[in-house]
């Protein structure tokens, strides 16, 4: 788990949970500048290889070899940008018109994060576009 901060906003039960696991390490105040890999080409996919880290306090860069990628950042879309600009459901979410990326306002359009309040999956984010 890589962690921007130097702890986790979570509630304790659940870091305390991930603490006790055995194959889980954190890497505290460190963001991800890169992954790295293969693009692929057809027939292949393209391949994760590994990320280039960065620790925020000392700002030393480093390289962790890794075969997948999942993205979690908060629980609440990022919309305040949009407030008063673009239709927002009452959970906060941006509106989109039904199994479209289409906003109220003509040629806005919306995807992933700030759109899907029911599966909220980095891979569904990725299939809006």
């Amino acid at each position: 788990v890589i962690h921007r901060r130097s702890d986790f906003r979570a509630e304790r039960i659940l870091s305390e949970r991930l603490f006790k696991k055995d194959n889980v390490r954190v890497i505290w105040d460190t963001v991800v500048d890169e992954i790295t890999g293969q693009a692929g080409k057809m027939p292949l996919p393209p391949s994760v290889e590994g990320l280039k880290l960065r620790n925020l306090v000392t700002g030393q860069e480093m390289h962790l070899t890794v075969d997948g990628v999942f993205v979690a950042i908060g629980h609440a879309p990022a919309v305040e940008l949009f407030a008063g600009k673009l239709k927002q459901k009452p959970n906060g979410y941006l509106w989109t018109a039904p199994d479209s990326t289409c906003t109220d306002v003509p040629g806005v359009f919306a995807a992933g994060d700030v759109t899907d309040d029911i599966y909220r999956q980095a891979v569904t984010a990725a299939g809006l576009g």
